[in-house]
């Protein structure tokens, strides 16, 4: 059964084909082999797609992964079975790491598509842009550029489906 990732923002599928000799992953219908060869819990590694080896550094998200490789952050999140990249999803922007926050690209009544940057922030040397997890407006941004935050904090939040909202009018 195929996997449903949001990588930056894209819906994406990804498919196990084999797991020996070595990984061989289908991502939208394309075959590729992986080897990586960080371990479980390091949080950094090397990951081999085909003949071209990534040095890559990881921070595991309450959702998914933010993966640093070759100067550029990919944020790849999770979709539940049934959620899709558009609608549905969480109401919330939370730190995926202790950190500060380097800019902010929104504000409160900004309409904002899945995928579209919200904040960007420090951790570690690592400067990592935080996307929008659906479409929707966002309610409040709760941090300025230069604050610090700690792990899993809210930095912002959207509002409600408009559902929601039309039921209680």
């Amino acid at each position: 059964m195929p996997f449903r990732i949001i990588l930056d923002g894209t819906e994406r599928e990804i498919d196990i084909i084999r797991r020996r000799p070595h990984l061989v992953v289908a991502i939208d219908g394309r075959e590729h082999t992986v080897q990586d060869t960080g371990t479980a819990g390091a949080g950094q590694g090397t990951l081999t797609i085909g003949d071209t080896p990534l040095p890559y550094a990881r921070v595991e998200t309450p959702g998914g992964v933010v993966l640093r490789s070759g100067g550029r952050t990919y944020t790849a999140n999770l979709l539940a079975e049934g959620e899709d990249a558009a609608g549905g999803g969480a109401s919330e922007v939370r730190a995926p790491m202790p950190g500060a926050v380097i800019s902010v690209a929104v504000a409160a009544g900004d309409t904002v598509t899945a995928g579209t940057p919200v904040l960007t922030i420090e951790s570690m040397k690592l400067e990592t842009v935080l996307l929008a997890p659906r479409d929707g407006t966002i309610a409040e941004v709760l941090v300025s550029q230069g604050d610090a935050f700690e792990k899993d904090q809210v930095l912002a939040r959207l509002e409600e489906d408009a559902g929601e909202n039309d039921a209680q009018d």
